[in-house]
């Protein structure tokens, strides 16, 4: 089917005979039905790489790239020559983290309201601005505060662009959100990769590096002009900010009670906050254990970036196998002990290539993991409230994300690298012993 006529803002075409030069059939039916549930539709006429879709996926691929770049291996590295103590950089690397768990819900709430544009043109300025203020970090705790504003790049650009794309094709949504997610994901993994080879070329000059992460943000901000306005995504008599406003709020809180009440989705979501936890510890401290067993920049950004690549390249795979196996716990269970095991292993481990090794097996685990705890809240939620679900679930990855490098950095402060990886380890391992003993839940 032709991608060049999607729809998402204009009023549709009412007659028979406005629907013959340059729309389907296929696509008539969903305008009709779309007006009649009160939405109004708009049309994205082309499929370029000039296009509103191309401008999309280049917005959030730009920008997770910038974003990424900063996270690894640049803050910690960087909060470190700031002189920040060692148990406090998981939280100035976590904290942009934190500004998404924040902001997330409520962004997607606003641009309900307000239209996707605006929330993503906000996301878009902090992404040009958000690298450039690291300029002005003399000291750890404004290198914090500024990871606090950079994490807003994500949370407002993230969630309604994702909305955008699944209003603006209806008819080829999940294509279309693999494109776009698959755009922000090669910016994660080539993120790391870039930031150590940017500091090697530079010959550690963080300046340097962060004037070239603004720069690709500033680029991200330029094609954000690209993405056409779209008009408020309800029919006149349906606009009510007020209104709509409200009915997002009431879907989170819909969200929340369900995974309050439901046992199966507790258990689920535990497992994946705690693989969090432990995602979160390597991002921020495998580059400062990297480069305290005398490890070259340029290879410690190889480093931090094989764990995203192994992560990324298996997530697909797995997702698919866990659909063919019938059962999502097989994979969920064998990811889990293959980075419980990557864990206690990292700390004693010395030289490039066995710490790139460990790093692409961590990856390997969560790859194995993410794909089928997700689809598993699918299997387990009603249609009704997939997307709240899925929304909360999505929060409470976040305060895993978030909580690992705060929690690690804190073990650090009483024990080295071994006993905090130890603890990480010990933690996953609970939540695997709860999940297989409460494994009647699931179905």
């Amino acid at each position: 089917m032709n991608d060049t006529h999607h729809w998402l803002g204009k009023r549709a075409p009412r007659r028979p005979e406005h629907r013959g030069r340059g729309f389907h059939r296929a696509h008539s039916v969903t305008q009709a039905d779309a007006v009649a549930d009160g939405e109004v539709p708009v049309v994205w006429r082309s499929t370029r790489l000039t296009g509103p879709f191309a401008a999309v996926c280049g917005v959030g691929f730009l920008g997770r790239l910038s974003y990424e770049m900063a996270r690894s291996p640049l803050t910690p590295l960087f909060a470190r020559h700031l002189g920040a103590p060692v148990q406090l950089i998981g939280l100035i690397v976590a904290a942009v983290t934190i500004s998404g768990i924040v902001v997330k819900l409520p962004a997607g709430a606003l641009s309900d309201v307000f239209g996707f544009r605006p929330l993503m043109f906000a996301g878009a300025i902090v992404k040009a601005t958000g690298p450039l203020l690291y300029l002005l970090a003399f000291t750890w705790p404004g290198l914090l505060f500024i990871r606090f504003y950079h994490g807003l790049a994500t949370a407002l650009y993230a969630p309604p662009a994702s909305a955008l794309v699944a209003k603006a094709y209806p008819d080829a949504r999940g294509r279309k959100l693999g494109v776009y997610n698959a755009a922000e994901s090669a910016g994660t993994v080539l993120g790391p990769v870039l930031g150590g080879a940017v500091l090697t070329w530079t010959l550690m000059d963080f300046n340097a590096a962060f004037l070239v992460c603004g720069a690709i943000g500033v680029l991200a901000l330029l094609i954000m002009f690209r993405v056409p306005s779209d008009a408020l995504t309800r029919a006149p008599e349906r606009r009510c900010g007020d209104r709509q406003l409200r009915a997002a709020l009431e879907q989170v809180a819909v969200g929340v009670r369900q995974i309050a009440s439901e046992p199966s989705i507790r258990l689920v979501s535990l497992v994946e906050a705690v693989l969090w936890l432990g995602i979160g510890s390597v991002q921020a401290y495998l580059p400062l254990y990297a480069a305290s067993v005398h490890i070259p920049v340029v290879q410690i950004g190889l480093i931090a970036g094989a764990q995203g690549i192994a992560s990324v390249l298996t997530r697909p795979l797995m997702g698919r196998y866990s659909d063919r196996l019938g059962s999502r716990k097989p994979l969920i269970v064998a990811g889990i002990v293959v980075c419980v095991a990557c864990l206690v292993t990292l700390p004693h481990v010395v030289g490039f290539w066995p710490l790139i090794g460990f790093s692409s097996l961590f990856g390997l685990g969560t790859g194995l993991v993410t794909p089928s705890t997700m689809a598993m809240i699918g299997d387990l939620v009603t249609r009704n409230n997939y997307g709240s679900a899925m929304g909360v679930f999505g929060s409470l990855w976040d305060v895993g994300h978030a909580s690992g490098p705060v929690l690690f950095g804190l073990l650090l402060l009483v024990s080295g690298y071994q006993v905090a990886w130890l603890v990480m380890a010990l933690l996953m391992s609970c939540a695997l012993v709860v999940f297989l003993g409460a494994g009647r839940l699931l179905r």
